[in-house]
């Protein structure tokens, strides 16, 4: 809190697109506008960097490695749109509600709703393990697992190829693949990297997961 007792930020309709950084990026986008409008191509950020260096007195700067600065585990805080006051007192933990309320630095008016953002220490294990594209991971959907290869990763959500389901603890690969069978994973959804998994057949039709890795995350399904 940095010696702060308690912090607060309220959130109004009238404020928006109104700030400093409003006006600026405002101005550079009408200038990619003319740019574009007088025959400038702009393909991607590198273009669009270049061009805009040249025609702005704006000194700009390409972030290359963002996902450094963010936590790697960020909980959710639902009905961000309706929000229009934020409090804290403690650090990892805030206060939401819908209408703002000034009677006293902290209260209980109009129904606030908490916040813990602090992590234990097994989430925060979890988080700094790095996932990339390729990786092997054994996800759950609808209370069941399955491994998968992971195709794409966007911010904290990640796109899995899973094999097909033959059995306990048997998989295998579809014979037709179709487009919308990769699907969208939080990272709550992943519940471990796996090797690639081996042949449980002679006949190489089914596969099986590390059967350790299996009767692990199995007995974590029972307990619940």
């Amino acid at each position: 809190m940095k010696g702060f007792k308690s912090v607060t930020w309220n959130f109004t309709e009238a404020s928006h697109g109104k700030g400093a950084p409003d006006g600026v990026g405002g101005a550079l986008k009408n200038l990619a506008d003319r740019l574009v409008a007088y025959g400038t191509d702009i393909p991607d950020a590198e273009a669009l960097l270049h061009n805009l260096s040249k025609q702005s007195s704006v000194k700009l700067f390409k972030v290359e490695k963002y996902r450094e600065l963010v936590p790697p585990s960020l909980k959710t805080v639902q009905g961000t749109l309706k929000v229009h006051q934020l409090v804290s007192t403690d650090p990892g933990k805030i206060k939401v509600r819908e209408v703002s309320c000034f009677c006293r630095p902290v209260c209980d008016c109009y129904s606030p709703k908490e916040f813990i953002l602090k992590e234990n220490a097994a989430s925060e294990e979890k988080a700094e393990e790095s996932i990339e594209v390729g990786q092997w991971v054994l996800v759950e959907y609808d209370g069941d697992l399955y491994p998968g290869t992971v195709t794409q990763i966007v911010e904290d959500q990640f796109e899995v190829d899973t094999m097909n389901c033959g059995g306990e603890n048997r998989f295998f690969y579809p014979s037709i693949g179709f487009p919308g069978d990769k699907v969208w994973y939080f990272r709550d959804n992943i519940k471990d990297m796996i090797p690639e998994p081996m042949p449980a057949t002679s006949s190489a039709r089914h596969f099986s997961v590390s059967a350790e890795i299996w009767a692990k995350w199995r007995r974590g399904e029972k307990r619940r």
